[in-house]
C-alpha cells in the first residue's frame, strides 16, 4: 500500500486524507498542533457522510488507513508523495519545504494545496527542485474530484506524471498546466466572475441575491458538466467558430467594460457582512456548509451515472 503524507491537518488536509484513504492509500498526517492531532479524526468522520453518498465504504476502513504522526519526519519517511496543506503563506510554506525535503527520499513528490502561491517561489530553498510541484484543490476536496497541477520551469517530466496517476489511483481529476500562473486556472476563473459578480452589486446593477441566483439557477447548472468552450460550441448551428463569430462583438464590448478593478474596501466588505448575516444567520452557516457538500456530492454522483 503507498503512502502519502499529509502536512496540516485542517480542514483541507482532513478532506485529502479522506480522498486518499477511501481508496486504499496509507495516510499519514502531522500538524505542529497537539489540538489539531487530536481532533484530526474527528474532522474526518465531520466529512465521512457526504463521502458516503458517493461510494459504499465503512469508516472503520478509512480510520484504519490513517496515521497521526506526532514528528514531520515520520509523514516523509518513504511517502510517494507529500501534501502540504498549512496555511497561506509563503515563508511558512518555505520553511515547512526545507524540511520535507530533508526529511523525504528524492523519490517523493513535495505538493502544496496553495490557492495562489507558485512552486518555484515555495520550492525556492530546496535542494531538488524537480520534485516541487502545486496540487491546488477545489473546495471541499473530499467530494470535488479536480485537482490543478502547477509544475515550475524545475519540476521533472516524471514528478508531473507520477503526480497525475497517484490523483487519478485516488479518483481525482486532475489538470496540468502549461506553465505557472498566480491563481492558476481555477481561481483566476473564479476571480474573473467574483470580480464582476461585486462590480455589479457595488455600483447597484443588481442585489447579492439575484446575482448569485443567476449563477446556481442558470450558468451553475450549465457549468456542471459544460466548460466554456464546450458551451460555445454548442450555442450556435455551426459550432465553436460559428459561436465566437456572432457573439464576439458584444463579448469585446463587456471585457472593455470589465478592466476595473474593484476596491474592496473595509466599508464595502462589512456592507457585503451585513447583507448575507441577513440572508443567512451566522449561526445557520454550518448547516449550509454541510447541505452544500451533500449537493456537491449528489451533483458528482449523478454526473458519473451519466458518464461526465
Amino acid at each position: 500500500m503507498d503512502k502519502i503524507g499529509i502536512c496540516g491537518g485542517g480542514l483541507i488536509g482532513a478532506s485529502w486524507a479522506l480522498g486518499f484513504s477511501s481508496n486504499k492509500y496509507k495516510v499519514f498526517v502531522y500538524d505542529n498542533s497537539k489540538k489539531v492531532r487530536e481532533e484530526f479524526l474527528n474532522t474526518v468522520k465531520s466529512l465521512y457522510e457526504d463521502l458516503t453518498i458517493l461510494k459504499d465504504i465503512s469508516f472503520n476502513e478509512i480510520k484504519s488507513n490513517i496515521v497521526i504522526c506526532e514528528a514531520i519526519e515520520d509523514i516523509c519517511k518513504d511517502a510517494t508523495l507529500i501534501q502540504e496543506s498549512i496555511i497561506e503563506n509563503l515563508e511558512e510554506k518555505q520553511n515547512i519545504f526545507i524540511e520535507l525535503d530533508k526529511f523525504s527520499n528524492k523519490e517523493t513528490i513535495l505538493a502544496s494545496s496553495s490557492s495562489y502561491l507558485l512552486p518555484s517561489e515555495i520550492g525556492i530553498k530546496i535542494k531538488q527542485k524537480d520534485r516541487c510541484i502545486v496540487a491546488h484543490p477545489a473546495l471541499p476536496p473530499h467530494v470535488v474530484p479536480f485537482v490543478e497541477i502547477c509544475p515550475s520551469k524545475q519540476t521533472s517530466d516524471i514528478t508531473i506524471e507520477k503526480a497525475k496517476k497517484i490523483y487519478q489511483s485516488a479518483e481525482y481529476i486532475p489538470i496540468i498546466l502549461k506553465k505557472e500562473i498566480e491563481g492558476f486556472v481555477l481561481n483566476r476563473l473564479q476571480g474573473a466572475l467574483l470580480n464582476e459578480a461585486v462590480r455589479l452589486h457595488e455600483e447597484g446593477y443588481a442585489s447579492m441575491e439575484d446575482i448569485d441566483i443567476s449563477l446556481k439557477h442558470a450558468l451553475g447548472i450549465r457549468w456542471a458538466f459544460l466548460g466554456p468552450f464546450e458551451i460555445m460550441d454548442l450555442n450556435a448551428p455551426g459550432g465553436i467558430k460559428d459561436s465566437f463569430t456572432r457573439y464576439k462583438p458584444g463579448i469585446k464590448k463587456l471585457a472593455e467594460q470589465q478592466n476595473s478593478i474593484p476596491d474592496y474596501s473595509d466599508d464595502y466588505i462589512l456592507k457585503l457582512e451585513k447583507e448575507q448575516r441577513l440572508r443567512l444567520k451566522s449561526s445557520d452557516r454550518d448547516n449550509r456548509i454541510k447541505k452544500r457538500n451533500q449537493l456537491i456530492a449528489l451533483v458528482r454522483k449523478l454526473k458519473l451515472e451519466n458518464g461526465e
